[in-house]
């Protein structure tokens, strides 16, 4: 690499850096908003709705559903109905733990909404736990979508950090090659679901990057859409990635009617 390309290449880690900075500290001053969010009620889906199915919005660890403020906020704004959002500990360190909370609040929204499936925007751990939902037990069929933002599908090898910020096993199950990870993959998602991995190269927190790519089986029923200008917490509160997460769900819907 030349000298000149060396400092372009500089001056854009400079700039990523600065606005990861920037999402963390909007992050932070967003999170009381959360505290006591997660209880939307909901009501029968109106077949008109810009959104053909209930949403739900799931935050990854340390976090909750302030994560997702902006594009809640889109999403009213743009007349989407029946947003919903997750509030739940990660504390403990059990990913099936997780899954069960996420199960019941799933059914809720089936219950309300009347609706058969839903689709779900996920922040890194987040995904994890939604995708083992939907591929695994008693969730198979119930999501249509899942939209997944900075989640290490493959694992990540900076999970050995996890080590003093939870109990239980979260650190070893979200390791890459893991025996979780290797179950997880080893799933077929159900016929007519679909999985699309919204990542950044630049994600210090999943690593190494080929650990954001998502892949299964079928191999039709995985998308993967990278952005080079962000970082992990970016990914929540940068407009082009808001925007294509909303029209990945739109045009679906628009697709199946």
């Amino acid at each position: 690499m030349s000298l000149r390309k060396r400092i372009d290449h500089g001056k854009k880690l400079i700039r990523l850096t600065i606005r990861e900075l920037g999402a963390n500290f909007m992050a932070l001053n967003l999170y009381p908003l959360g505290l006591f969010s997660g209880n939307e009620k909901g009501y029968p889906h109106p077949r008109r709705a810009y959104n053909q199915r209930p949403v739900l919005l799931v935050h990854g660890i340390v976090h909750n559903p302030s994560a997702f403020y902006k594009l809640k906020k889109k999403m009213d704004e743009e007349g989407w109905q029946n947003v919903y959002t997750i509030n739940y500990s990660t504390s403990h360190g059990s990913l099936t733990k997780m899954v069960e909370i996420l199960a019941k609040k799933v059914d809720l929204i089936l219950e309300q909404t009347k609706s058969g499936q839903i689709d779900i925007v996920a922040h890194s751990m987040g995904g994890i736990i939604s995708r083992y939902f939907m591929t695994i037990g008693v969730g198979r069929g119930k999501v249509r979508n899942l939209v997944t933002l900075g989640t290490p599908h493959q694992g990540t090898e900076m999970s050995v950090f996890l080590r003093g910020m939870s109990r239980g096993s979260l650190n070893s199950d979200l390791r890459a090659g893991s025996y979780f990870v290797k179950s997880l993959q080893g799933h077929a998602l159900p016929r007519g679901s679909k999985i699309t991995s919204v990542y950044t190269p630049y994600d210090i927190l999943v690593w190494p990057r080929k650990n954001c790519i998502a892949q299964g089986a079928p191999k039709m029923s995985f998308e993967n859409v990278e952005f080079r200008h962000v970082g992990h917490m970016g990914l929540l509160y940068n407009d082009q990635v808001l925007d294509t997460v909303m029209r990945r769900l739109a045009r679906v819907a628009s697709q199946e009617k």
